[in-house]
């Protein structure tokens, strides 16, 4: 349980320090890029937590906010710094409903992806083989369940990922899901196509895709952070400024006490449903 007279670690990092394990995504990163121009502030720091002691450190969440923050050249942000041997830090996985695509098209899609085999099976099966480490993902569509095997024994499995997510990224609609039953999804998402679900990935999986070739695909890993840090507002002026890092430092610090003095920060621990994101 978080103890509530702890602050959440805000630090000034320099943004090409932060390494994403996931893809950006190009129009959110413009979108971004100009709303924090023209508001002025950052709104929510990215989470972030440190490879080595020093850093580098990998983005846990909020990479199209860091994207957005190099693609206009601010050499600064503050993050919030986690660290991943922290029992309270947890790693989860949201599934992808794919929504508002022909179905014959999305078949057709999966079909040329020349890595993957797709096997019908029950929904039992699916997750069973799916936790062994056979599978790469399973779909769940109206007519029954398919589940995506590598053709070869050493494939690649991230590369795999980002082929099925490419099947459909940028000709559906894509929402996230934590479950797999159609039967939940279907009222909520009426032109629901399919549901794909995702393995469940390890702390050194998302270290590993930071550092190396393939990302993982975006959208799919869920870090639950607790006592995470939220509407900061911190002013874009300050990050943006020639003033060396470690001033930027003394100024964050600065505006904490004052923000603790003014009595504006709130911890809450209760579970909360956001209707504005």
């Amino acid at each position: 349980m978080h103890d509530s007279r702890t602050l959440p670690d805000l630090r000034v990092l320099a943004t090409r320090d932060l390494l994403p394990h996931e893809n950006a995504d190009p129009r959110r990163v413009e979108r971004l890029s100009k709303r924090i121009l023209e508001n002025g502030v950052l709104k929510n720091p990215p989470i972030v937590a440190p490879i080595e002691a020093e850093g580098p450190f990998v983005v846990l969440d909020g990479a199209n906010r860091v994207a957005a923050f190099k693609h206009v050249g601010i050499p600064h942000i503050v993050a919030q710094v986690v660290r991943y041997d922290d029992p309270e830090v947890i790693l989860d996985t949201w599934y992808h409903v794919v929504s508002g695509m022909a179905l014959a098209e999305f078949e057709q899609a999966l079909e040329e992806l020349v890595g993957l085999r797709l096997v019908g099976c029950s929904l039992s099966e699916a997750r069973e083989t799916l936790q062994r480490g056979d599978a790469i993902a399973y779909i769940v569509c109206e007519a029954g369940v398919l589940k995506a095997l590598p053709r070869e024994r050493d494939a690649d499995t991230m590369q795999l990922l980002n082929d099925i997510v490419g099947a459909y990224k940028g000709r559906a609609d894509i929402f996230r899901a934590s479950n797999d039953i159609w039967e939940i999804q279907k009222p909520y998402y009426p032109e629901i196509t399919a549901l794909i679900v995702f393995p469940q990935l390890r702390p050194a999986d998302i270290i590993a895709a930071a550092l190396g070739r393939h990302k993982i695909p975006s959208g799919i890993t869920r870090h639950i952070i607790p006592a995470r840090a939220l509407n900061i507002n911190f002013p874009i002026g300050v990050l943006m400024s020639a003033w060396s890092a470690e001033r930027k430092r003394e100024w964050l610090h600065e505006w904490l006490m004052e923000r603790m003095a003014a009595n504006a920060i709130r911890f809450y621990a209760e579970s909360t449903f956001t209707f504005n994101e």
